[in-house]
């Protein structure tokens, strides 16, 4: 039986009707929920890039790694980022360093590639060290163990094995990379200025860079949303919903794209701020009664 063919008409409807959601420019604004389903995507469609890469390696030669799972785990990328964010209450940071530890561990240990077989226990081992590493409160291995579905020694073996690979640079800085890439290639630990060779790192100071761990993590924040925000950018479709910045919403409006967002009028918020107001006044007018 033929499959009828579409008519370009209905495509059209069909993406118009899914609803749009305009993100703040900083990540640390976003809605935690937004921010897995965000990172959920970016991350199932690496692991498709890697796994239908054209230079795949054969069986033979794939080198295993502590990260590597005998089979898929049963539960999706999606499921489990939200279980790992809902049950260790992991907060807006220490979800996007989980993706920028991709690209350090990579340049620091060339043997491991994000595919369906690494991708849980990398993420729990990532969302660990950057809870500990960036947080001022943040639970116990056997805590993020027990949620992550893996046993506390195990977890520590991971942490540990991280750790080391990327010589304990968990703070997301512009230059941490590079320096990954220059050890990896020299085979030891670059702490001397002299051991870099050719290497200038006078543009990556802190002096120079101020707050650059968040220029970092907003930076790879904002690529995200360019990359996968739309809901047919990637192939996990947990939730259909399309993500924009302001900037491309302001593009949409312009050609002609109209998204519905509820805009409260002037009168209403100011009618809602004298309510306010109202009540916050007779909260103080009581409490300053005598008894």
């Amino acid at each position: 039986m033929e499959r009828p063919v579409r008519d370009q008409s209905e495509d059209t409807q069909e993406d118009q009707s899914i609803p749009k959601i305009i993100l703040p420019s900083e990540f640390k604004k976003c809605s935690r929920t937004d921010l897995v389903v965000l990172i959920s995507r970016m991350l199932v469609l690496l692991i498709a890039i890697n796994e239908n890469s054209s230079t795949k390696k054969p069986d033979d030669q794939i080198t295993l790694t502590r990260y590597h799972s005998k089979i898929p785990p049963n539960i999706s990328i999606f499921n489990y980022f939200i279980r790992l964010t809902k049950f260790s209450s992991l907060e807006h940071c220490v979800l996007i360093t989980s993706l920028y530890y991709i690209d350090l561990l990579q340049t620091a240990y060339p043997d491991f590639t994000l595919n369906s077989l690494t991708a849980h226990r990398f993420l729990l081992t990532a969302t660990t060290v950057a809870a500990k590493g960036l947080c001022d409160s943040f639970s116990t291995n056997a805590h993020y163990a027990k949620v992550g579905g893996v046993r506390c020694h195990e977890l520590n073996i991971l942490e540990n094995d991280f750790l080391k690979r990327v010589n304990y640079r968990i703070i997301p800085r512009d230059h941490n990379i590079t320096l990954c890439s220059v050890e990896q290639k020299q085979k030891k630990f670059v702490i001397d200025k002299n051991a870099l060779g050719s290497v200038d790192l006078s543009c990556y100071s802190y002096a120079n860079r101020l707050k650059s761990g968040y220029n970092v993590l907003d930076k790879y924040y904002q690529r995200i949303v360019q990359l996968v925000g739309s809901f047919n950018a990637s192939p996990d479709k947990s939730k259909r919903i399309d993500y924009v910045l302001p900037s491309n919403f302001n593009e949409d409006n312009e050609s002609g794209t109209r998204l519905q967002q509820p805009k409260a009028s002037p009168e209403s918020h100011y009618s809602q701020k004298r309510i306010s107001e109202a009540e916050d006044a007779s909260k103080y007018n009581k409490r300053s009664k005598p008894d």
